[in-house]
């Protein structure tokens, strides 16, 4: 009996270990094409939003190695407004489709490289305004704003590592408000129409 179970327990072992033998080539090629693939995604954050009074974080997927698109969600308020010490307290969000005109030579990564992109921000916030009651008081006033830009920018990927600069001008339309700060644009002149962005971020890319 205990010759016929060390006889199973043997050929129990050379099976396991042929398929092992068998697929580990496999396992080894599929973990090396996976490797190779490009980086197609990256989480982002604007890192001086926090001394403005707010935090924002963008994810950007790309679709084909020149094309991508950009979802950014704020909360205003969570940070540090040392610009306007306005109190801030709303939301934004952000949506843009990017096109790659340059793409960063040697990069394992459809996002890297020059781009241009639309860019559509809203957002909507409170803020400590001044107003005049008898004496020059701070008192909460909302601001509703949208803009729609158009941008520049370089997207530099060192392997996991993301760093996104840009700038651009559109139009925008809203409430207004005192501060000439909207959480990622501001207006040119402060009554009118004319928006300007500019910053960067850095990342992760997957």
């Amino acid at each position: 009996m205990y010759i016929r179970y060390m006889l199973l327990i043997r050929r129990l072992l050379i099976i396991v270990l042929s398929v092992v033998a068998l697929l580990f080539p496999s396992v080894a090629n599929a973990q090396n094409e996976t490797e190779a693939l490009p980086s197609r995604n990256d989480f982002k954050f604007t890192l001086l939003s926090l001394g403005s009074g707010s935090t924002r974080i963008t994810y950007e997927h790309a679709f084909t190695p020149l094309n991508s698109a950009e979802l950014t969600l704020g909360i205003v308020g969570l940070g540090w407004d040392w610009m306007n010490d306005s109190d801030p307290h709303g939301l934004l969000a952000k949506l843009a489709y990017k096109w790659r005109l340059i793409p960063q030579r040697n990069a394992d990564s459809w996002l890297a490289g020059m781009y241009v992109k639309p860019e559509f921000v809203i957002c909507n916030f409170n803020y400590a305004g001044p107003r005049y009651r008898g004496e020059l008081v701070k008192c909460a006033v909302q601001t509703f704003q949208m803009a729609l830009l158009a941008e520049v920018g370089y997207q530099l990927v060192l392997e996991w590592f993301v760093f996104d600069i840009y700038g651009g001008l559109g139009l925008s339309i809203g409430s207004g408000n005192e501060n000439n700060y909207y959480h990622s644009f501001m207006l040119f002149p402060t009554d009118g129409f004319l928006a300007f962005t500019a910053g960067f971020r850095i990342g992760i890319a997957f």
